[in-house]
């Protein structure tokens, strides 16, 4: 019933929240087949949210009870999306306390971005969304010293990701290491950094690059783009179509130049419901 209209909302990042619809790879009808998912799951709810008398968007989430972990992907609102905001949050913590809550926003949805922020909601991601268009990247040759990470190798990443702090940790991956492809760059044996990606379900041939890991800290736009430059190859190989990649603004550059678009500005806020 709602479905055009919630989809409209979709491609505006004025009035959506993430996953974002305008990247050109998702499509309206992956759009409500996503939505009518939550449907068939016994950890995920849809709501839709009143406004003057009227219907102004719907809010989409699913939660691990295991983790604690709850996240939205669905929050298209047309207006009052402060006060959308606020609701949600406090529906959730009456059925959810203890949880973390994660909520991601456009940039251009300035009215969440501004709530959030001013209710001193932690921004744990602020970083630009990239994607690539597969069959528009140029075969590059491979570079070496390249090491595919397997169960008997995976010391190699795990000094490279220990430090990490994200949901996806280095016990989180090991225990699902069959869905992920990681690649590390070896000098003398020395692990120098990591590129991490996985198969995204909702398209065919799509990935997303979770992350790079660099043993040194300083800024080395040259391995970042090598590692970068090898998870695109490797995808291209697997028939991938799609690469998205969330990338922080001092190696927003450097992502360009290895052939991504970026989408927009993106971010993420996590609350704590006590």
């Amino acid at each position: 019933m709602y479905s055009d209209f919630i989809y409209e909302l979709a491609e505006d990042p004025a009035k959506s929240g993430y996953p974002t619809y305008c990247d050109g790879i998702k499509t309206k009808a992956e759009f409500v087949e996503r939505s009518l998912k939550a449907f068939e799951r016994d950890t995920e709810k849809v709501l839709l949210f009143e406004y003057d008398g009227a219907v102004q968007g719907m809010i989409h989430y699913f939660w691990i009870p295991e983790d604690h972990y709850l996240q939205t992907v669905c929050f298209n609102v047309s207006k009052a999306v402060k006060q959308a905001i606020a609701e949600f949050l406090e529906y959730v913590s009456a059925r959810f306390k203890g949880y973390d809550v994660y909520l991601r926003f456009p940039a251009e949805n300035d009215s969440a971005v501004s709530f959030l922020s001013a209710r001193g909601s932690e921004c744990i991601e602020d970083d630009y969304n990239n994607t690539a268009f597969l069959d528009k990247i140029a075969e590059i040759p491979d570079s070496s010293g390249l090491v595919r990470i397997e169960k008997g190798n995976y010391e190699l990443f795990e000094s490279l990701h220990q430090a990490a702090d994200g949901y996806w940790n280095s016990e989180r991956i090991f225990d699902d290491l069959d869905s992920w492809i990681i690649l590390v760059k070896e000098t003398d044996g020395d692990p120098q950094g990591a590129v991490y990606y996985r198969a995204v379900t909702a398209v065919d041939g799509w990935f997303e690059i979770y992350g790079i890991d660099l043993a040194q800290k300083d800024h080395d736009p040259g391995l970042f783009k090598e590692l970068l430059n090898a998870a695109l190859m490797d995808a291209k190989r697997r028939s991938g179509r799609f690469m998205t990649f969330f990338c922080d603004e001092e190696y927003e550059k450097a992502a360009i130049e290895c052939g991504f678009k970026c989408i927009g500005k993106n971010f993420c806020y996590k609350v704590h419901l006590e």
